[in-house]
């Protein structure tokens, strides 16, 4: 009677163990998660993952079963796990902004971006993390809310400043160096020459563009007797690698106001700084240009040559001959062939794909689909029974609209990645099941 009343004790302790037991995650899917962040007035926190993620898979073994993690995270916000390989993790990894694994990004309830984070981490550090997360969503003047206000007064130098705080607590990945140009334009209590400028700067460093205020700034009081006390130590490194960063900045600011006298701007401050600006770094911007801001015809006139002249410079059967050869000869052991990691077949069928990648996305005619299918052909022909080049093939056929082939070759991609014990099998999955329901896929 004794052990029954034990076991009785013991299975109704069992529920608060197991809830106990580190951070719940909701089951559901990522709308339902959000829905009941919203319920329950409180902050979704987001957990990116992939399968082959080491650092993912350690966190989850640990610190994220820690019940004190577990105790802070239940209370304070609704969890959810995506795996940004799977479903719709691709598109919510693009909506989100995840850059890098792990990662870790707190919505609020109007759907933005309170906070993020990322790798693995210790439990106190993680925890502090959480703590910042919560007090940044609980600031009234929430990104969402200070981007609404921005919007519609511009000239309010305090919104202004508030704003650039905030972009800088969240660690914004974004742009917004349009907003520290406007900032630096209405503001009146801060001196271009005083040290609260100089830290200004460089707290936004990687937000400077030429020909822009902050540009301007620079150049008038970098050499000056109070700059040169105040940019000193670690501001100086800081001041050291703006010139460099301008380039991306700059290129990136042309693109969000889509104004190519900005591009023509960064070439020549470039070559005035000593980088190089030659023809060949030109036709890379203005491709990345055009790629960036959907000009699809001008995307694709700079590099329809350069595709098809790679295609033409690959010898078809000695690449094929050959890699199949070393696939023979690494199975018989031969020390040479294991000793090579890459033939060309793997390499020019990758760099192939990933011209494609990009391209496919603005061809309109049928004979534009026919050619690009037909290169590709050749990154299929070369490195044949690779789960990977298989997989690829079977996305340039989806989204070229020979949906029933993709997804044949692409369930073809997923026996070869079983077989080939893929580090990145569940990617493959993830598109396949997208596939065979005919949602978008994302190359």
């Amino acid at each position: 009677m004794i052990k029954k009343q034990t076991t009785l004790y013991i299975l109704l302790l069992l529920p608060f163990f197991v809830i106990a037991q580190g951070i719940h995650f909701e089951k559901g899917s990522f709308q339902d998660a959000l829905d009941k962040a919203r319920k329950e007035n409180k902050v979704l926190f987001v957990d990116g993952y992939a399968d082959w993620c080491a650092p993912c898979k350690k966190m989850a073994k640990t610190v994220f079963m820690e019940d004190e993690v577990g105790t802070y995270f239940n209370e304070h916000f609704v969890s959810y796990k995506l795996n940004i390989e799977k479903g719709n993790g691709p598109k919510l990894k693009e909506k989100y902004g995840i850059q890098g694994l792990p990662s870790y990004v707190f919505i609020d309830s109007n759907d933005e971006v309170v906070y993020r984070s990322s790798s693995a981490m210790s439990t106190e550090a993680f925890l502090n993390e959480a703590k910042a997360a919560m007090a940044s969503a609980k600031n009234p003047n929430s990104i969402v809310r200070l981007s609404e206000l921005y919007n519609k007064n511009k000239e309010d130098e305090t919104l202004l400043a508030k704003y650039l705080d905030k972009l800088l607590e969240v660690k914004s990945e974004k742009n917004y160096a349009d907003i520290l140009e406007q900032y630096l334009k209405v503001q009146k209590t801060i001196a271009d020459s005083s040290q609260a400028m100089v830290n200004l700067l460089a707290n936004h460093h990687k937000q400077i563009v030429f020909g822009g205020e902050a540009d301007r700034i620079i150049n008038e009081n970098i050499k000056t007797k109070a700059w040169k006390k105040y940019v000193r130590k670690d501001i100086r490194e800081i001041y050291q690698g703006i010139p460099k960063s301008m380039i991306t900045t700059t290129t990136e600011y042309a693109i969000v106001l889509r104004d190519t006298s900005l591009l023509e701007l960064t070439f020549k401050r470039a070559a005035e700084a000593g980088f190089r600006a030659d023809d060949a770094q030109r036709k890379r911007i203005y491709t990345y240009y055009y790629l960036k801001t959907g000009q699809g015809e001008k995307y694709k006139a700079l590099v329809h040559d350069d595709i098809a002249n790679y295609v033409s410079s690959i010898d078809k059967e000695s690449f094929r001959t050959f890699y199949l050869g070393w696939l023979q000869k690494r199975a018989e052991g031969d020390p040479e062939a294991l000793r090579m990691v890459r033939p060309n077949a793997v390499k020019y069928s990758e760099e192939l794909y990933g011209m494609l990648k990009d391209y496919v996305g603005f061809v309109n005619t049928e004979e534009e689909k026919k050619e690009a299918l037909s290169w590709m052909e050749v990154a299929y022909y070369i490195y044949p029974n690779s789960a990977e080049n298989t997989s690829n093939y079977a996305n340039i056929l989806y989204v070229l609209g020979d949906k029933d082939r993709g997804v044949e070759m692409k369930e073809e991609a997923y026996k070869l990645g079983k077989e080939e014990n893929l580090k990145r099998l569940s990617a493959i999955k993830g598109e396949l099941d997208l596939m065979k329901a005919g949602e978008d896929i994302l190359l």
